[in-house]
């Protein structure tokens, strides 16, 4: 009888784990959010793709293509809108709901257990990463890569090798070219995990299967590049691009900041001791070293892409997930999440730990005026220091648009007022489909909505970042093109809180021949930037 209920009951938390998985990304499908900064590159790419524009011959970018390839086919479906890449982050985020589950069934971890580790994982990295962005894809893309990996591990029809070595080293390929950075680590993760599996074996089929696979994944990857500009444009660290992996910076994010990393590796190693019980010859069973290793490797990687993919800012909290996921795993016998008490309270202590960013974004601002809060002139934490942080402004006039490509996302009313100025200018009016844009800002959406045909070629970049995408050598061609007077019309947008993130010597170019017609508040957070619309000046 107790051994019905407790199937029953591992019936209903499997029902539980799947709702997690498919119904989460959903949630915020059924809200109105504002537009954020970088979507512009999202919607781009994708756009220029979707249009039949290839990579590499008909813009140029530091990072690889593999980011705007879903995106690209969900425009082809469904239309450019920027709501779309809300939709098709919903479909990235339920696939790495499942891969995370995945990944710890695989690893034998009981279903309560779980249930709860996947809980961590939406609550602090999928749920709240609702729109696409590269950092974020790049480790989806090494979890399918890893699951893989473990596959192998207990298979042994030598078919299904081979197999599982294929399918790993593609995801780790695809990984590497959607980020350069979390895709390495997704070779060296996956690849350690199979070169234990060699060991173990004492064969090397694995490992050379999955060397030999990754290599012919990223030939057919690359070289249909080749033939354009792919070795200047893709950063590897060469001139005019930089490594941003510096020793230094490692060092002194790692014992300046990094807490919860630090704390998670002393919990590992204490943990790790128990296990061994001074017995270090069992380390090397796979049920003791692989999940260590994950641990491990999570928080080593976690540690580094804090420095090399610094936006956003907390890109790398996956690792508390995963940690847990760990560490239940090693009192998976021990904790017993079968009684329905026990599972509710464990997920509610979740719950509290994650409601943070819940509490700030929506239930703070509105359950403060029902308590008493210190006046102005009273010093308190709340008023003792002044708070002139612009990051903070309210967004009470941002509203939906009727703009096509702006559908179900707010923008400020002076952004809207600014593109309807821009769409009645008679160069506008009388040019339409003929128009000569340069659109150095975030509105990038205006390419349909004018519409106008963007610039192609292997010396143009998909976006105008300084020092990222755009160097000296497209700082002198475009400044070109500007004393030419080849465009009828050009966007700049002046955003004074980032350091030169559009080129303000194409600024200065544009300035000399150019005349500013108006400017118009940009759409982001802090509300500083401004969009300048510049057209030629009228001869003497």
């Amino acid at each position: 009888m107790n051994r019905l209920k407790q199937l029953k009951t591992t019936d209903s938390l499997g029902i539980i784990e799947w709702v997690i998985i498919l119904a989460t990304p959903a949630i915020p499908l059924l809200f109105t959010f504002p537009y954020r900064i970088n979507l512009f590159l999202a919607w781009e790419g994708a756009y220029r793709l979707s249009l039949g524009e290839v990579p590499y011959r008909d813009f140029g970018t530091p990072v690889g293509y593999v980011f705007w390839i879903l995106p690209a086919i969900f425009f082809k479906i469904l239309g450019p809108s920027v709501i779309t890449l809300l939709k098709v982050q919903a479909f990235i985020n339920t696939i790495s709901n499942y891969l995370f589950s995945r990944i710890f069934r695989q690893l034998k971890l009981e279903v309560g257990a779980r249930v709860v580790a996947l809980s961590i994982f939406v609550l602090s990295y999928s749920l709240f990463n609702f729109w696409p962005w590269y950092n974020h894809f790049v480790f989806v893309l090494e979890m399918a890569s890893l699951l893989f990996a473990l596959k192998l591990l207990s298979e042994n029809e030598n078919k299904r090798i081979v197999l599982y070595c294929f399918l790993s080293a593609g995801f780790a390929a695809l990984a590497f070219m959607t980020k350069q950075d979390t895709g390495g680590f997704a070779l060296l993760f996956s690849g350690a995990i199979i070169l234990f599996d060699s060991i173990k074996r004492k064969k090397p089929v694995s490992v050379l299967t999955f060397i030999g696979a990754y290599l012919f994944w990223m030939i057919l990857l690359i070289a249909p590049f080749l033939m354009y500009d792919f070795t200047y444009w893709f950063n590897y660290g060469q001139t005019p691009h930089f490594s941003r992996l510096t020793f230094f910076d490692l060092l002194d994010e790692f014992l300046g900041a990094s807490k919860w990393i630090k704390f998670y590796l002393v919990l590992i190693i204490i943990i790790l001791f128990y296990r061994l019980n001074n017995n270090w010859k069992t380390f090397f069973k796979t049920e003791i070293f692989v999940p260590f290793f994950i641990g491990l490797f999570i928080l080593f990687q976690a540690s580094v892409i804090q420095v090399t993919s610094y936006t956003p800012l907390d890109g790398n909290i996956y690792f508390h997930s995963f940690i847990f996921g760990v560490v239940l795993l090693q009192f998976d016998s021990r904790i017993v999440f079968h009684k329905g008490w026990s599972f509710f309270i464990v997920i509610c202590l979740v719950g509290l730990w994650w409601t943070n960013v819940f509490w700030v974004r929506n239930i703070r601002p509105k359950v403060k005026s029902y308590f008493q809060i210190a006046e102005e002139d009273v010093v308190s934490k709340n008023t003792y220091v002044l708070d002139n942080d612009t990051s903070k402004m309210k967004r009470s006039n941002w509203v939906v648009p009727k703009f096509q490509t702006f559908r179900g996302v707010k923008i400020p009313e002076e952004t809207i007022e600014g593109i309807n100025k821009i769409l009645e200018m008679p160069i506008v009016q009388r040019s339409k489909n003929d128009l000569q844009v340069l659109n150095m800002s975030e509105l990038t959406q205006l390419a349909y909505e004018i519409p106008y045909d963007t610039e192609k070629g292997i010396d143009h970049p998909l976006w105008y970042h300084q020092g990222v995408a755009f160097f000296d050598r497209e700082v002198q061609h475009f400044c070109s093109k500007v004393e030419n007077k080849n465009y009828d019309l050009i966007l700049f947008q002046d955003i004074p809180d980032l350091n030169n993130f559009y080129s303000y010597e194409v600024r200065g170019c544009i300035l000399k021949n150019y005349e500013l017609k108006f400017k118009f508040l940009a759409p982001r957070i802090p509300e500083e930037s401004y969009i300048e619309v510049y057209t030629r000046r009228k001869t003497q």
